[in-house]
C-alpha cells in the first residue's frame, strides 16, 4: 500500500475552499435575513393598510355627528322606505319587510353594531321624514339626483338601475321602444324620475302613489305602458305573466343611501358597509337572491 502525500499547494487549495465556503454561507445567510425583513415589512404593510380601510376610525365628526350619537346609544337605527317596490323593497306575507334594500339596511345595522327598525313612507312624504328627524337614514330605490342632492347627502352608489318600459304581451308589437311612446299613455310613479322621463316621450302621463294601481290600470287597458325602474319592472312582469319588459334599461341611473347634510360621519360609516359589501361579493349576492327568487 503506498501512501499519497499531500504538498503544500494541497493544502492551501483546501484552506481557500474552506474559507470561499464559509464567505458564501455568511452570504447566503444576509441574502435571507435580508428577504425575510423585506417580507415581513411588506406583511406589515398589508395589514395596516387594511386596518387603516376597514376598521372604523373614531373621528371628529363621529363625535359631533349627533345622529350617529343618537344610534348608538339607543342601539337602533330607524330606516324609512316606502316598502311598495318589489324585488327592492316591500312587505312579505308574514308582515315582515324584506327585499335588496332592507337586506343591505340590515348589513348597515349590523356594522354599527346596533339592531334596526322599518317605517313605511308613501313616496311624497318620504324625504320630509328625512328632514323632520323621524327617520334616520332613506333606503328606498332612490336615484342620486343633483337637485335631490342640494337638500340631502348620498352614499356611494350601490345599484345601477335604469328605466324600462313594462307593456302587457299583446301591446308587443305597437310598442317596441322608446320610440314608440309618443302619444301613448304612461303609467308612473308621482315625483319619481320614471315621472321626469316619461314626460320626454309623451303628455299623456298617469301618475299613481304607487306601482300596484297602475299594474292594475295596464291589464285593464287604461294605460298602455308603465315606465319604471328596471328592479321594479322585473317585480311586476315576475307578478303577473301577462306582462313583459320591452328590449334593455334606456337610462342609467344609480341607488344611493340618502342622509342628512350635516350627518357626515353617520355618511362616512354608511360607505364603509358600502365598500365592503362590494369587496366581499356580498351585495352581488343579495341582488341574486332577491332578482331570482
Amino acid at each position: 500500500m503506498y501512501k499519497i502525500k499531500k504538498g503544500r499547494r494541497d493544502i492551501d487549495i483546501n484552506k481557500d475552499l474552506t474559507l470561499l465556503n464559509k464567505y458564501m454561507s455568511k452570504i447566503l445567510l444576509a441574502f435571507t435575513l435580508t428577504a425575510l425583513i423585506i417580507v415581513v415589512a411588506l406583511l406589515g404593510y398589508y395589514w395596516r393598510y387594511q386596518l387603516q380601510n376597514t376598521t372604523p376610525k373614531i373621528t371628529q365628526e363621529e363625535i359631533t355627528d349627533t345622529t350617529l350619537k343618537s344610534i348608538l346609544s339607543r342601539g337602533k337605527i330607524v330606516v324609512g322606505t316606502e316598502a311598495t317596490y318589489p324585488p327592492m323593497e316591500y312587505i312579505d306575507k308574514n308582515g315582515n319587510f324584506v327585499g335588496v334594500d332592507i337586506d343591505i339596511a340590515k348589513e348597515i345595522a349590523s356594522d354599527l353594531g346596533v339592531k334596526v327598525e322599518f317605517k313605511n313612507i308613501v313616496w311624497d312624504k318620504i324625504f320630509k321624514s328625512l328632514l323632520q328627524k323621524k327617520v334616520d337614514i332613506l333606503l328606498s330605490s332612490i336615484t342620486i339626483l343633483p337637485e335631490r342632492a342640494k337638500i340631502m347627502a348620498f352614499s356611494d352608489p350601490y345599484f345601477n338601475a335604469g328605466q324600462v318600459i313594462v307593456i302587457r304581451k299583446d301591446e308587443a308589437a305597437a310598442i317596441k321602444g322608446t320610440e314608440d311612446l309618443h302619444d301613448k299613455r304612461l303609467g308612473v310613479q308621482k315625483d319619481t324620475t320614471s315621472d321626469y322621463t316619461a314626460q320626454k316621450y309623451t303628455d299623456k302621463v298617469m301618475r299613481y302613489e304607487t306601482y300596484d294601481v297602475a299594474e292594475k290600470d295596464l291589464l285593464a287597458g287604461k294605460l298602455d305602458a308603465i315606465i319604471v325602474d328596471y328592479t321594479a319592472g322585473m317585480g311586476l312582469i315576475k307578478g303577473d305573466r301577462n306582462l313583459e319588459i320591452v328590449g334593455e334599461p334606456f337610462t342609467e341611473e344609480f341607488y344611493g343611501v340618502a342622509v342628512r347634510k350635516e350627518d357626515r360621519a353617520l355618511l362616512q360609516r354608511i360607505n364603509q358597509t358600502i365598500v365592503r359589501l362590494k369587496r366581499e361579493g356580498k351585495l352581488k349576492e343579495i341582488e341574486s337572491k332577491w332578482f331570482l327568487k
